[in-house]
């Protein structure tokens, strides 16, 4: 189930209101979230549904108690079958055809793993059972939940498939006051807001940019140089709006039922510099890294090695193939080339630093649209002169992607959200404005598609 769905927007999420926030339910709301997430999760596929309650089962018993704390073994145990099924669903093609080729046997292919049906989300929620697990290991100040609040802490529907990455600190409030939580006008105007520009931002830009891009894509090597500027920064704007938007949908949605989700993106796009981007991208990602990877490392003292480790585990998380461990090589280099240039760079005026940074950005992206055989076919097309290939670019498109960067650069959407507070709500344009956009997006529900993150 996605949320750019009109079973979801028009049964789902209704039935789940009406149940939730029905008086003679209140007692039970945790089990009304806890049981539309298992449905929410389980629609995907019940043998996915299953790896999600395995997972939080194991990760449960082994972490309830106070022999976890300070216990290597006890933590290694608590993470094993977590670990296990995402390596498993996600890893083990990859890794037998990765030693099928190092030993020789190119020709040899396990085609069985690689029918394997990645379940939505898994690195995501693998994410959130270790770090409570190496949260409760190091002794952290963690009221340990009952089974029910554990499960919805991890399944919770609106962050399960795309993040943001949640600690439980974070949510132990809400979970706890559930019973006692009455949704404020404040809280449901900031989420009508979230979810709105979510969904306008996923359907609207991502997928017409996604559109406009795939015909071209699909023939990497057969684009003019022309096409494949359009590709380099319309698939950039592609994956901006389609991860951003999902996560402005998951914090309105989290609203909605009184979980404050942390924000995600902080005009990543805006940035000075490569180590800056990652302080804006994804942000609970880079801060799950840091906190549970990069400083158990060594953090600084060995910077250049832990920032290859992690950046090149970073991509491996985003997708089984090396072209994503390439990626995450690629962002090292360019975090660490800025550590040592950055005097250098930092005198370029704020304008030239953001347009090379984004240019250095865009053209990563690109080992998430192709394979290796792709890529060097595109790269090949952009240097070369293919004067008798006749260009597909239209003025449409390039609208689009002037609309798209207008939007991403200039738009400040947290101020769009903070201006729908009721305090300052003086007349009925901005609401007016909020339906209009909404319905719009209804309209192209038809043509939507999944959100990108989902495969990771």
């Amino acid at each position: 189930m996605i949320f750019n769905d009109f079973h979801f927007a028009f049964l789902f999420l209704p039935v789940v209101c009406a149940f939730f926030f029905l008086p003679v339910l209140s007692q039970h709301r945790h089990w009304t979230l806890l049981i539309s997430s298992f449905v929410f999760y389980g629609a995907s596929g019940m043998q996915h549904l299953l790896c999600l309650l395995i997972g939080i089962a194991w990760v449960y018993v082994w972490t309830r108690g106070t022999n976890i704390v300070g216990n290597r073994r006890v933590l290694v145990v608590a993470i094993a079958i977590p670990l296990s099924l995402l390596f498993y669903f996600k890893y083990l093609g990859f890794f037998l055809n990765s030693v099928s080729g190092w030993s020789g046997s190119a020709d040899v292919k396990f085609d069985l793993f690689d029918d394997i049906l990645l379940p939505a989300g898994i690195s995501f929620f693998t994410f959130q059972m270790i770090g409570f697990a190496i949260d409760r290991y190091r002794g952290q100040h963690i009221n340990v939940p009952n089974f029910s609040q554990f499960a919805l802490y991890i399944s919770f529907f609106p962050q399960l498939v795309a993040g943001p990455i949640v600690r439980f600190s974070q949510v132990s409030e809400a979970i706890a006051q559930l019973v006692q939580y009455r949704l404020r006008t404040e809280d449901a105007s900031a989420a009508i807001a979230y979810i709105t520009l979510g969904l306008a931002a996923k359907v609207l830009l991502a997928d017409t940019l996604s559109n406009l891009i795939s015909p071209m894509a699909a023939a990497p090597g057969d684009v003019t140089k022309t096409d494949a500027f359009y590709i380099i920064f319309g698939y950039s704007f592609q994956i901006y709006f389609d991860f951003y938007g999902y996560s402005l949908i998951a914090i309105g949605l989290g609203r909605l039922f009184g979980f404050h989700l942390p924000v995600n993106f902080n005009r990543p796009y805006s940035a000075l510099n490569p180590q800056d981007f990652w302080r804006r991208w994804h942000m609970t990602l880079s801060y799950w890294l840091r906190d549970y990877l990069y400083v158990p490392l060594g953090g600084n003292r060995r910077y250049m090695r832990n920032i290859l480790i992690i950046f090149a585990l970073c991509g491996l998380w985003h997708g089984a193939g090396w072209n994503f461990v390439i990626w995450g090589v690629y962002h090292a280099a360019l975090v660490a080339g800025y550590r040592t240039l950055h005097q250098g760079w930092d005198r370029m005026p704020n304008l030239i630093q953001i347009a090379c940074n984004f240019l250095f950005v865009s053209v990563g992206w690109l080992f998430f649209l192709f394979d290796f055989i792709q890529f060097q076919s595109f790269i090949g097309a952009l240097l070369n002169n293919n004067g008798s290939i006749v260009g597909t670019t239209t003025p449409e498109h390039w609208g689009i992607l002037a609309i798209s960067a207008v939007i991403c650069f200039a738009v400040r959407f947290d101020k769009i959200i903070s201006a729908t507070e009721p305090a300052r709500q003086t007349t009925v344009l901005r609401p007016l404005a909020f339906a209009g956009l909404f319905l719009l997006t209804l309209l192209f529900f038809d043509r939507s598609q999944d959100f990108i993150y989902f495969r990771f």
